[in-house]
């Protein structure tokens, strides 16, 4: 199973960047949508009808790409939007010129194709390559064109301006979405990776690494540091009975009362199966003893309910602290094995280690 974590936090990654991805188009879809909209009267006012028409056209291709979104036709969208990126800038641009600065909203679509998801990543290169050439041709063909609508120089000149700041805010905005999104990935990401799915408890692998924090806190301040193994009695005996549905409503169950009992400082786990392993900075022997019994009083007084029935459980405790300077692995083995003696003893007990 350890072999399996680095695909799985791998592919979860991929898919929440897609998800951000998709996300980002979503924003795209309306933010250009109402861009045009404002842009549909203001050249109509400016009696630049052509392009009022053709702004029209942009903000019904936005509702469509907006639309096959929902309907999750992605790809439909994205060339939608895409297409209407292109044809808007070489339309607007004939229409009423090159000195406009229509043509500065192609630059929205590269960071568009940098950050899609691409199965073939060859594509991205092919595109950008492409968006430069064309970006090039209409420099090349339309700068000297008469326009299609003539306006006057002064407003020309305010509209241009007017393109710069909006393609700049576009792309300020756009990135801004993006990191958010991603930012939300990767944190649904970390969490996944450090906790256990069912309880939401940390898992091992977490654990150990906070425990090797506090081993190199405990040498430089000479600070006590328990250990606590504890395990569910008779849990095989519940999942038969009950089902396994019944089993993991009782490990929910006492995940929760665990993490509300425990200190602040502390940290829980689910070590494995119906195992959890605390760990205890500034926690004496009999400090750690005191928590255990504690925990076990509470654990104890749980009934679950399930199919009408109240489901008692009960926990045994195994407890020992770190000694000198012994790997993590030692306080956690004495732990293992007063909880053994625990569980040979009758069970539903707290028993710390000799050592």
């Amino acid at each position: 199973m350890e072999r399996a974590q680095p695909y799985m936090d791998k592919t979860f990654g991929n898919r929440n960047t897609a998800f951000a991805f998709w996300g980002l188009m979503y924003k795209i879809a309306v933010v250009a949508g109402a861009t045009h909209v404002m842009f549909m009267g203001l050249f109509y006012g400016l009696g630049a009808h052509t392009l009022a028409w053709i702004n029209l056209g942009s903000v019904l291709l936005f509702a469509a790409s907006y639309l096959c979104l929902k309907k999750r036709l992605n790809l439909l969208a994205v060339s939608l939007i895409v297409f209407e990126i292109l044809a808007h800038a070489i339309l607007a641009v004939r229409a009423i010129g090159w000195d406009s600065g229509f043509h500065y909203y192609l630059l929205v679509v590269v960071p568009v194709v940098v950050i899609s998801q691409m199965k073939i990543k060859a594509f991205k290169p092919v595109l950008i390559t492409s968006m430069l050439l064309l970006y090039i041709g209409l420099d090349h063909a339309m700068r000297d064109l008469t326009p299609l609508d003539v306006i006057s120089a002064q407003t020309l000149s305010g509209l241009r301006y007017f393109n710069i700041a909006v393609t700049f805010l576009l792309l300020t905005y756009l990135s801004g979405i993006y990191l958010k999104l991603v930012t939300k990935a990767e944190r649904e990401l970390r969490i996944l990776a450090t906790t256990d799915p069912l309880t939401q408890l940390l898992n091992r692998r977490s654990l150990l690494e906070i425990a090797e924090y506090e081993l190199v806190q405990r040498k430089r301040h000479q600070a006590p540091l328990a250990f606590v193994l504890a395990d569910i009695d008779h849990f095989k005996s519940i999942n038969d009975q009950h089902g396994h549905a019944a089993g993991d409503k009782v490990l929910k169950a006492v995940s929760q009362t665990l993490r509300q009992a425990l200190r602040e400082q502390d940290s829980v786990a689910r070590w494995g199966g119906e195992e959890f392993l605390f760990l205890m900075p500034d926690a004496t022997l009999d400090l750690a003893k005191s928590v255990a019994e504690r925990l076990r009083q509470q654990v104890e007084a749980i009934e679950v309910p399930f199919n009408g029935k109240q489901i008692k459980v009960s926990m045994t405790f195994g407890v020992s602290t770190h000694q000198n300077d012994e790997v993590v692995d030692a306080p956690i083995n004495r732990a293992d094995t007063a909880l053994y003696q625990g569980k040979v003893a009758g069970r539903n007990q707290v028993v710390a280690s000799a050592a």
